[in-house]
Formats: structure tokens, C-alpha cells, sequence
């Protein structure tokens, strides 16, 4: 038997053919410097999905993916979606997702209790975020994971590249978050006006992250805004968004 992908709701709509497949246990790179209980609450394996969603009979690919389950699963309200973007390339075997999450655990504010409690925490490895294609089919492989945990919604935390992954996934499905926060997000990528968000960047200072972690969970679960005096805020942050083609964003990049 297959273990199911998440606990709580389950997806009535999933569709078999993809398939998935987790374990737990797997060897994880530098775990004894990780926290032992979000060890405990960690799963690993596989997704697999079509290689292009818009044509499924084009072969399927695998990608990765680490969850740490809520602390409380009985008492779970939701995932949150954390891809490190360019960050990536230093993350190994999806340690990015256990390493936010076992930061997140030494916080003793509401907002981190509630995510760590209540909360599942996902990395999904990307597809290449530097095309078009690769973020459109990224942002199908999120939806997909998704309708498989079966929550309504989801949260996002997403960094550089990934930053614009979150942005086209809400442009393409704004009913299905709840709040997303974009760290060093470029300014032509926009999210979609109905979507609740937070433009954060660091300010290349040392105590930026602690700025920057300081706000997401405040705004993630309870939809605070940091004052405008705050220094990782992005200048970006609260303009009216107006959303922009893919490829409209690669020539405002060339």
C-alpha cells in the first residue's frame, strides 16, 4: 500500500495515473545538526508527474519532495509551500524545508507555534525556474500536490526564482492561497490582486534573515503587515498589482 501524501482531507479528484510515493526514514546529509523532533515529523520520496501537464502523454518526470508533518496533526489546519529558489543549488537532499522548520520551532511567538503545530511544511524541487516553460509547469506540479493533500488552500514562502514561481501560481490559481510571502522578489513579477501577500528583501546586512523571519510568520498566519519603516521590507510591497505576461518578464529581464 502507497502511504498517502498528506493526512487530514483527502483530494476526491486525485487522478491515480500520476502516483506518488513517500517513506519515511530516508538518510538525510548533516542531520545530527538538525532538530530531532522535526526529524521524527519528516517524510521524503517522490511526486511523479507529467513532464508537460498540458500534454500528460509526453512521459512523466520525478521530482523530489520533503514534508515535515504539523506537530498536532489532529489539529491541523493547512500546508505551507517553502521553496528556497537560487538557494537551492547549496541545498541538498531537501534539508532547506527541516532546516526552516527547526528554526521556526525555536520561536516561541503564536505565529511559529501555530505553523509548526498546525501546519505541514513542503519543499517540492523545482523544475529550471530561469524559463518560461519550466515555471508554468512548476506551478502545475504545486496545484497537483496540492488537490493531493487536499486542502482548500495553501500558504507560500518563496526566495529569488521561486519568488516567481509563487507569482505565477497565483496568477493562475489566486482562490487556492491563502497568503504567500516573496523574498527577493524582481519587481516585474506581480501576484494576483485578489492574493494577500509580502514583498520582503534582504537589506545585506547580517541581521537581515532575522528581520525577514521576524515578519513571515506573522503575516503567513495571521496576515500582519510589518510598518513601512521596517528594513527588509521591499519598496515594492503594497503597490496595486497588475499582472504581466511570462513573457512580457523575461524581455523586462534581457
Amino acid at each position: 500500500m502507497r502511504p498517502p501524501l498528506g493526512h487530514g482531507k483527502r483530494s476526491s479528484t486525485a487522478d491515480p495515473a500520476y502516483g506518488h510515493r513517500l517513506a519515511a526514514g530516508l538518510p538525510l546529509p548533516g542531520a545530527e545538526r538538525l532538530d530531532p523532533d522535526v526529524l521524527q515529523r519528516t517524510q521524503c520520496g517522490t511526486v511523479t508527474v507529467p513532464r508537460n501537464h498540458a500534454a500528460p502523454r509526453q512521459g512523466r518526470l520525478r521530482l523530489y519532495l520533503t514534508r515535515v508533518g504539523a506537530r498536532d496533526p489532529l489539529n491541523r489546519e493547512g500546508v505551507v509551500f517553502v521553496l528556497p529558489g537560487d538557494a537551492a543549488k547549496k541545498n541538498q537532499g531537501g534539508t532547506f524545508v527541516i532546516q526552516l522548520a527547526s528554526l521556526w520551532g525555536a520561536y516561541s511567538n503564536p505565529a511559529y507555534r501555530t505553523l509548526v503545530n498546525r501546519y505541514d511544511v513542503i519543499e517540492l524541487s523545482p523544475r529550471d525556474l530561469s524559463n518560461e516553460n519550466g515555471i508554468e509547469q512548476a506551478a502545475q506540479d504545486m496545484e497537483y500536490v496540492r488537490t493531493q493533500l487536499g486542502d482548500a488552500q495553501l500558504l507560500y514562502l518563496g526566495n529569488a526564482d521561486a519568488a516567481r514561481l509563487g507569482s505565477h501560481y497565483a496568477a493562475l490559481f489566486p482562490e487556492r492561497v491563502a497568503r504567500m510571502v516573496l523574498v527577493n522578489a524582481q519587481h516585474a513579477e506581480t501576484a494576483a490582486p485578489a492574493v494577500e501577500q509580502l514583498r520582503l528583501k534582504a537589506p545585506g546586512k547580517q541581521d537581515a534573515n532575522a528581520c525577514i523571519n521576524r515578519w513571515t510568520g506573522d503575516f503567513l498566519v495571521f496576515g500582519k503587515q510589518p510598518p513601512p519603516s521596517t528594513r527588509c521590507l521591499d519598496p515594492g510591497n503594497g503597490e496595486s498589482p497588475r499582472l504581466r505576461p511570462l513573457a512580457a518578464e523575461n524581455d523586462a529581464r534581457r
